[in-house]
């Protein structure tokens, strides 16, 4: 039997314009069947100010299945910014960590840790307000399942 590709949502399209911290998007449940997960940010547009940020997260389920791990952190996207793409990838034929990390903090900005797998995946955003109000942002963070 093929196996063929599985595209998750884990935030669809929207525009935000509330500020939040740590709001965390859907589970996608079935990394069982994958192997390797090809992740798309899709930030396409902004409307407020450079101060404004957008941070967005890939998180995995851990093996006990409560504690959610930080495998990947996008660049933050300024309020002011230009439509932007930015691509992640967790698999797991990467080589394990070569040593252990804290699974309390997460990655910093740009990083991967593309050995992090788990039962579920997840996104993870935090849109800051700059202190003048209308922030705004659309993005979209979609997975390929492989």
């Amino acid at each position: 039997m093929a196996h063929f590709p599985q595209v998750a949502t884990l935030y669809p399209s929207a525009t935000r314009v509330t500020a939040v911290a740590n709001s965390a998007g859907t589970a996608v449940v079935n990394l069982a069947n994958a192997v390797r997960a090809v992740i798309l940010l899709d930030v396409t547009a902004t409307a407020g100010a450079a101060g404004d940020l957008l941070h967005v997260y890939v998180d995995v389920l851990a093996p006990d299945g409560v504690t959610w791990l930080n495998a990947a952190r996008f660049p933050h996207v300024d309020g002011n910014a230009a439509a932007v793409q930015h691509y992640a990838v967790l698999s797991l034929a990467a080589a394990p960590a070569a040593t252990t990390f804290d699974v309390t903090a997460d990655c910093a900005e740009g990083v991967t840790k593309p050995y992090l797998w788990g039962s579920a995946i997840r996104g993870r955003h935090t849109l800051v307000n700059a202190g003048g109000g209308g922030q705004s942002v659309t993005f979209s963070l979609s997975a390929l399942l492989q």
